[in-house]
């Protein structure tokens, strides 16, 4: 099955829509969002299924990427006027999370895609990285901290503003690479199937167009 995201690319002067194709087959198992060099215009916006006020979470997605050296790259960011939850790999190769500059030392991720989570439980502050089912040592970061409700969720891309979108991203930071699969929880679990904040088999939307994708039992858009 072929299917069309349509993520959008900013200009100064009016917004150009890009068509983003997926190819999937069978349950639509392995959805991939593709960031295929660095631009300061395209973004992928995801629409929680529930509002993020989260005092605990459990955020995993597979990422794939050649990025290597002192390249920093956003995959996932949570913002309402400031960074709420952010996940980033910094110049210098290690991987930070939430709203901290402390960062974690693991395996770098490579072209092959890497299962990668992050937890986090603002009753004790305990926060762990997890690359491909092997746990990092325990930071306590941020207790008592309650992720507030009411921002953005983005992929590959963080904005500075995101009431002035249409002033771009830094190129800098985008991400070049694949992500899927990407799925939150409002608690720190150990396994679990699908997210219940985050959920990948559900909706994505651009700045002004939406795609429900469908289950393997519905064609359906919206």
């Amino acid at each position: 099955m072929l299917l069309i995201l349509l993520i959008f690319s900013l200009t100064e002067e009016h917004l150009l829509k890009i068509s983003l194709f997926l190819c999937f087959s069978g349950t639509l198992s392995m959805r991939t969002v593709t960031f295929p060099y660095q631009t300061s215009h395209s973004y992928v916006e995801i629409i929680p299924m529930m509002e993020m006020e989260l005092g605990a979470f459990t955020l995993c997605m597979q990422v794939a990427t050649e990025i290597t050296g002192k390249q920093k790259s956003i995959l996932f960011a949570y913002r309402k006027k400031d960074n709420e939850l952010n996940v980033w790999r910094e110049l210098n190769g290690r991987y930070a999370g939430m709203f901290s500059t402390d960062s974690f030392k693991v395996p770098d991720l490579g072209p092959l895609n890497s299962h990668l989570c992050l937890t986090w439980d603002s009753r004790t502050g305990a926060t762990n990285l997890f690359m491909d089912g092997r746990r990092s040592l325990t930071k306590f970061l941020r207790k008592g901290h309650i992720i507030p409700a009411g921002g953005k969720v983005f992929l590959g891309q963080d904005p500075d503003d995101i009431e002035q979108m249409q002033s771009g991203f830094n190129a800098d930071e985008c991400l070049v690479g694949e992500v899927s699969d990407v799925n939150l929880w409002d608690s720190v679990l150990s396994d679990t199937l699908r997210g219940n904040v985050i959920n990948w088999e559900t909706k994505m939307c651009g700045m002004r167009t939406c795609l429900r994708l469908p289950n393997p039992d519905s064609q359906s858009f919206c």
